[in-house]
């Protein structure tokens, strides 16, 4: 999959102090999937959100053009860490944990066929979620700028108690580029963040990195629409 692959040193807002090429690696905070999964068949459909918010209305959008056409036309690989299944205020209902299950396993697929040769016939084996907790580092370790111990643990204790915590600090051991969120707390500690090689930013926020570095939204040629229907089929049959 040599499509749609990002120049690192050409955007250093995105990537640090990162060079080469390659794909861009994006963890999701749990309220970016909730979002996904209660508005994602609106957004897919480019019909109207019923979100009185301006705000948040906002935000969602953005997320979808982060999916369509970002996702679709460059290398851009979303990460979904197990520690989602927990972070709630109160204990998910069957229904809720078993959408992020689902939403769990089909975006595991989506990150296996983005490896997908073309000259490999069938499909990848099945994913068992349990587990699962975002795939071993899909990328060149060495591409991921020195960590500070100390510096790490000052990311941490900036951050607001709970899965957040959890969830960022996954991301920089995995050397992921960029935690999307729109959690305030998160977005705080992002000049921290910066410090040991991961962005912190909301889906606005992203489009605007996207924007200063030039990268249009459109890459050719179009890529396997494979991974993409699995980002789809995360979707819930009913309402979130």
């Amino acid at each position: 999959m040599e499509y749609g692959l990002f120049e690192y040193a050409s955007a250093p807002h995105i990537f640090l102090n990162r060079t080469g090429v390659g794909p861009l690696h994006v963890a999701w905070d749990t309220n970016i999937l909730i979002d996904y999964l209660q508005f994602g068949r609106a957004l897919w459909n480019d019909e109207a959100l019923d979100i009185e918010n301006p705000q948040h209305a906002e935000q969602v959008d953005a997320i979808g053009q982060i999916i369509d056409p970002y996702f679709c036309f460059w290398d851009v690989r979303i990460h979904l860490f197990e520690e989602i299944l927990d972070d709630a205020k109160r204990q998910l209902s069957i229904e809720r944990r078993s959408d992020r299950e689902h939403a769990l396993e089909r975006f595991a697929r989506a990150l296996m066929y983005a490896d997908w040769s073309e000259d490999d016939e069938g499909e990848p084996e099945p994913v068992d979620v349990r587990g699962w907790s975002g795939q071993d580092p899909l990328f060149d370790t060495q591409a991921v700028p020195h960590i500070l111990p100390s510096l790490h643990q000052r990311l941490i204790d900036a951050l607001p108690d709970g899965h957040d915590r959890i969830l960022v600090n996954e991301a920089v051991e995995r050397g992921i580029h960029l935690f999307l969120t729109q959690d305030r707390g998160i977005l705080k500690a992002a000049p921290l963040a910066r410090t040991v090689g991961l962005v912190l930013t909301s889906p606005v926020g992203l489009l605007q990195l996207f924007e200063e570095a030039g990268i249009s939204p459109l890459q050719f040629p179009m890529p396997d629409l494979a991974r993409i229907s699995k980002v789809i089929e995360a979707l819930p049959s009913g309402p979130a």
